[in-house]
């Protein structure tokens, strides 16, 4: 790779817009191959072979292939078919899984696209550990998405970002809470989170 790191490492709060930015990445390049204007003050690329991409967690009942077994499917395309001059978009890669397993699977795979395949791309996941264990890798750059957080009320903003770190955490309570399920509910999750945590 260059002297830029190649892959983003998104990370961000539970609808914070991370998988928009990863779509909006792959229509701007389309957009500008194709030679139209792209939505952007400036843009500056390399013509990329192809686009691949992993999203989202759902299985093929029909094929009799679980959640996590489509996502491993995907992912070994990607795998074997990606160049260093490919786009690809991987987000929440390990989802279909058990914790462990699922992250065991996440770092490996990033390792393994931002190492040794060089693509250009985006990896956007609520596993924060990712974000320790890859810091200061050459080829990854910390991305997050911005958010001000109203701790007592539980209330996140979203402000539609992209900026550079990595996120404090997924906010899922109070992404709870703003749904709206029942405060006793949320009280008693923050309390097994806690646990968890120790």
């Amino acid at each position: 790779g260059g002297s830029t790191p190649n892959i983003n490492l998104l990370t961000g709060a539970n609808a914070a817009g991370k998988s928009t930015i990863l779509r909006m990445s792959c229509v701007a390049v389309i957009m500008a191959q194709i030679g139209c204007h792209v939505p952007a003050i400036s843009a500056t690329m390399t013509p990329v072979d192809r686009i691949m991409s992993r999203l989202g967690a759902q299985d093929n009942i029909f094929a009799a292939q679980s959640t996590f077994f489509v996502e491993l499917s995907e992912t070994k395309k990607i795998l074997s078919e990606a160049t260093p001059r490919s786009l690809v978009i991987l987000d929440e890669l390990g989802r279909g899984t058990s914790s462990y397993d699922g992250v065991a699977v996440a770092q490996s795979v990033l390792h393994h696209v931002a190492t040794h395949i060089g693509c250009l791309g985006f990896f956007a996941t609520h596993y924060h550990s990712l974000a320790e264990e890859f810091k200061g890798h050459p080829e990854i750059a910390p991305r997050r998405m911005a958010i001000h957080v109203e701790p007592e009320e539980r209330r996140v903003t979203f402000l539609y970002k992209l900026e550079e770190g990595t996120a404090e955490g997924s906010y899922g309570m109070h992404c709870a809470a703003m749904c709206g399920i029942p405060a006793q509910v949320v009280e008693k999750a923050e309390e097994a989170a806690r646990e968890w945590e120790h």
